[in-house]
């Protein structure tokens, strides 16, 4: 998820210091410019003569906690998937924030915005699917007692939304045109209230796969990033951003190189939590006071309740 962001001044210095006393000084020489920003991270491209890095710095509590959590799994992760993921050549002290940023040589491949996957047709490319399905089979595999090892936590996923719904009660709801708001609750109810949406075995999880995390070389997936909210859960959230990004079709290819079917009882929870994710987005960019996110989710969020709830 883009958001925009506004460095400090002397951001450039307070980078290059820190990098000047770590464990590769010689990166304190490249040439700094931002490369994206997330929710809870921003992330710099650093450009050297021997190749490019890029440092994530965590902008709040949980993008450090995110930061910590991939320098435990990536490692042992990376041997596992067909494409190459961040791997990090260290940490070090958050000059622009809480915890600790990454330092990582670039990941093959570019990160493609949604429109663009549908403009130059690689979602109808029959290796898309296929790689798509190795990648999450991939993560699924992990040891969940060995994630758990590395700190990786159980996601509740009824226990988190049935939290978040008085919040969204008080927050979003009121944003929304009363058939909207109708649509919303019904779907949230809806979701908590059935026991079925809650029994898949629990599995270590990318859970922020989304298409822009894919990262793509001509008409290839070549990479993929974005660890930071890892963790043990429902294996069907990793559908969670393809559904909504890639359509339901490209969804149901996914699930049939996995071996299985997009049927309607995983189709109910993706249809709610394309929902429920920009409603969560509405309600954090309300508490971080970023007006133009807001708006922008909102219309997401609104297109998504007629998309998915309405019909």
């Amino acid at each position: 998820m883009s958001a925009s962001v506004e460095l400090p001044d002397g951001w450039e210095e307070c980078v290059r210091t820190v990098l000047a006393v770590s464990p590769r000084p010689e990166l304190a020489d490249g040439e700094l410019r931002l490369l994206g920003a997330g929710m809870d991270s921003l992330a710099l491209l650093l450009e050297r003569p021997e190749g490019a890095y890029v440092l994530r710095l965590p902008q709040d509590p949980h993008g450090a906690e995110g930061i910590a959590r991939e320098a435990r799994l990536l490692p042992e992760l990376a041997g596992l998937l067909p494409v190459p993921i961040p791997r990090f050549l260290f940490t070090a002290p958050n000059p622009l924030g809480p915890g600790e940023f990454c330092v990582y040589p670039v990941v093959p491949g570019e990160s493609v915005p949604e429109e663009r996957w549908h403009e130059r047709g690689l979602l109808d490319l029959p290796a898309v699917p296929w790689r798509i399905a190795e990648l999450i089979e991939g993560v699924h595999a992990f040891p969940v007692s060995r994630a758990r090892e590395l700190g990786i936590e159980l996601w509740d996923l009824r226990a988190d939304f049935t939290e978040d719904l008085e919040s969204v009660r008080a927050e979003v709801v009121p944003l929304l045109s009363s058939a909207e708001a109708t649509m919303l609750l019904n779907a949230w109810d809806d979701y908590l209230g059935d026991d079925v949406n809650f029994t898949n075995r629990p599995t270590l999880a990318h859970a922020d796969l989304s298409l822009d995390h894919l990262l793509v070389t001509g008409s290839e997936i070549s990479g993929l990033i974005d660890f930071g909210d890892v963790a043990i859960t429902d294996p069907d959230y990793d559908l969670c951003y393809l559904y909504p990004e890639a359509g339901r079709d490209f969804v149901g290819r996914v699930q049939h190189c996995r071996g299985m079917e997009l049927d309607s009882r995983t189709e109910t929870k993706l249809r709610f939590w394309a929902c429920a994710d920009p409603a969560l987005d509405v309600l954090d960019s309300i508490e971080k006071d970023l007006p133009r996110f807001r708006a922008e989710r909102l219309r997401v969020l609104t297109e998504a309740l007629e998309q998915f709830q309405g019909e």
